[in-house]
């Protein structure tokens, strides 16, 4: 049945992101008593091991149920693996830089999921044109999963060539290292751990009504082929990237709140005009506008989001306590979202 088909496909993408927080509190630990490189390698490695995974398994019509559950297991290590990866990113980043440009260099950390999709996008487009619709339905759709390992080893390569954080390498020599990070963040800093859950599911709400939900909303009510939605959804991602660097290095400027404020109340005025106008347009460019106008929300919100988290904690217990508060959000408020 092609409804309880897409609910359950919805749900697969759901359980990675309930088990984010698993990640967050494992490699958060890890982040706050090793180091920050070494956590940072890792969760590299276990999402482009699972990714890369995703497009050898065998379908549903070869192993039956086993196929979905064997997608879900790699699902989760992705979830787990992401817990870790974001609040490490932008801890690194954060950690290197003058605290009067923090949230624009962490902006280039932000930039990466809006980068991320088109990519996705238009791999998935490219694959899609290069091949026949036999052979695309046959193995084509493996393609982009099996091409992320050329992007694991690239990131491999930078990652192991990277310095220990100056901040970290301080708190390591001066002995000021958390014992378990995730109890002293909850324990010290409670309050702040519910603010940066708020913060995060805000954002979460309008990243996945934007990016999530719209692959579904332009296939179903558009009803426009899964190759054309691909393809607006790419450009628009695209188009995004100056906004996501702007907006950062504005923060630094006019303060993370203002800008924050100024892309949910763009989200509310446009979400639900926006997604009625699309239903009834089948141009690829008007379409690629649309998502452009969805995904603009993100903007505001996503440039300053992991800088505003980092900067509510301590070094000792930054990257656990962000890495919770930001899964924890998006986990639960995100995922759902569809």
């Amino acid at each position: 049945d092609p409804i309880a088909a897409s609910l359950l496909t919805w749900l697969i993408f759901a359980t990675g992101f309930v088990v984010r927080p698993v990640g967050a509190a494992l490699f958060g630990h890890l982040g706050d008593k090793i180091g920050r490189k070494t956590t940072f390698i890792t969760t590299l490695l276990l999402m482009g091991v699972a990714t890369f995974l995703m497009g050898l398994l065998p379908t549903y019509a070869e192993i039956g149920l086993a196929a979905p559950v064997l997608l879900t297991i790699l699902r989760i290590l992705q979830g787990v693996s992401l817990g870790g990866e974001y609040g490490g990113a932008v801890t690194y980043v954060l950690e290197h830089s003058a605290s009067r440009a923090r949230a624009f260099y962490a902006g280039f950390v932000a930039v990466t999921p809006p980068l991320g999709l088109a990519l996705a996008s238009l791999t998935l487009v490219t694959a899609s044109k290069l091949l026949s619709p036999q052979d695309f339905a046959a193995y084509g759709w493996r393609v982009p999963f099996l091409l992320s390992i050329i992007l694991t080893a690239i990131g491999l390569v930078f990652r192991i060539k990277l310095l220990e954080t100056p901040l970290f390498e301080e708190a390591k020599r001066r002995g000021d290292v958390a014992k378990i990070p995730l109890v002293e963040a909850l324990a010290k800093y409670p309050r702040y751990m519910l603010v940066g859950i708020a913060i995060a599911a805000g954002h979460a709400v309008l990243a996945y009504t934007a990016t999530g939900y719209i692959f579904t909303y332009l296939t179903d009510v558009t009803r426009l082929d899964p190759i054309t939605a691909n393809l607006a959804v790419g450009v628009a991602g695209l188009f995004q990237l100056p906004f996501y660097i702007f907006n950062a290095w504005l923060s630094d400027k006019v303060g993370r709140r203002r800008i924050y404020m100024t892309g949910l109340l763009f989200a509310m005025a446009t979400y639900y005009p926006v997604y009625l106008w699309l239903a009834g347009v089948k141009d690829v460019a008007l379409v690629s506008l649309g998502v452009f106008v969805l995904i603009l929300a993100t903007a505001f919100t996503f440039s300053i989001l992991g800088t505003t988290l980092a900067e509510l904690f301590p070094t000792r217990v930054r990257y656990t306590a962000m890495s919770m508060a930001f899964n924890l959000g998006i986990g639960f408020f995100g995922g759902f979202t569809p």
